[in-house]
């Protein structure tokens, strides 16, 4: 009987094989390394969009390597209550939290518990400015990041001498580069600047809000830290008032 299988053909299998195993060992490391270089954008619908009165840390606060806490820092917020956010939550810091009134939190919560937050500098007119607008779906306002906003029934379009006839129209012929514009009072989109669009120059002499009283040089201080999580009332004797009220965790 003929011998069906010599050595030659089955090394010509056995070489197939290897090389196989070769490539697809390449592809694999290849899909790890897109992986590591390109993360994937998680979506964060913002709960809370609150002005910061003043952040109070603990000795050992300090933001990791890997994007998480240690320690942790309680925000002040504008209406007199205190945000925890407890230490390995996820979150980002662009503001100085040794500021006073100068930050704005923007919080992801489960329940009243903090589970991402992002703190930006406070622009002008109580407002912070964002990258552009990717799209709208479902009442909010998604951005490249993966952060997700609310937007009222008609959002102010500002590129000087341009006939701009919806915002679908805004989004497909000035979206890349633009500047998003959040009221923080109202926790939505304001509005939409065209890229070299100047800021809406300030004409008004009126004040800018106080967020919490001050007596003397110092403010008035809220609970120290301590292990309840959550957001508290803050013990006071000054008159509540509804007019700072900027983010109501209540609400949610």
């Amino acid at each position: 009987m003929r011998q069906l299988f010599t050595w030659r053909f089955l090394a010509v299998v056995a070489a197939l094989a290897g090389l196989a195993l070769l490539i697809n060992a390449v592809v694999v490391d290849d899909d790890q390394l897109a992986a590591v270089l390109e993360p994937e954008t998680v979506d964060r619908r913002i709960d809370l969009i609150a002005g910061v009165f003043k952040a109070e840390t603990s000795d050992d606060f300090e933001m990791g390597s890997d994007g998480r806490t240690t320690g942790f820092v309680d925000f002040t917020l504008e209406n007199r209550k205190i945000m925890r956010v407890a230490p390995g939550t996820p979150g980002e810091v662009d503001c100085r939290l040794t500021s006073i009134g100068r930050c704005v939190v923007f919080v992801d919560l489960l329940g009243e518990a903090v589970i991402w937050f992002s703190v930006l500098r406070r622009a002008e007119r109580d407002t912070v400015e964002l990258g552009p607008i990717v799209d709208l779906e479902d009442g909010y306002a998604l951005f490249e990041n993966g952060w997700q906003i609310k937007y009222p029934p008609v959002i102010d379009r500002r590129c000087e001498g341009e006939d701009i006839v919806s915002f679908s129209d805004f989004l497909r012929r000035f979206g890349p580069g633009s500047t998003t514009v959040v009221d923080v009072a109202s926790q939505e989109v304001l509005r939409v600047r065209c890229a070299g669009e100047d800021r809406v120059v300030v004409t008004t002499t009126t004040e800018p809000p106080i967020e919490l009283p001050i007596i003397g040089d110092e403010p008035i201080e809220g609970d120290p830290i301590d292990e309840n999580d959550g957001v508290v009332e803050v013990p006071t004797t000054l008159q509540e008032t509804s007019d700072n009220v900027t983010g109501n965790i209540d609400d949610n």
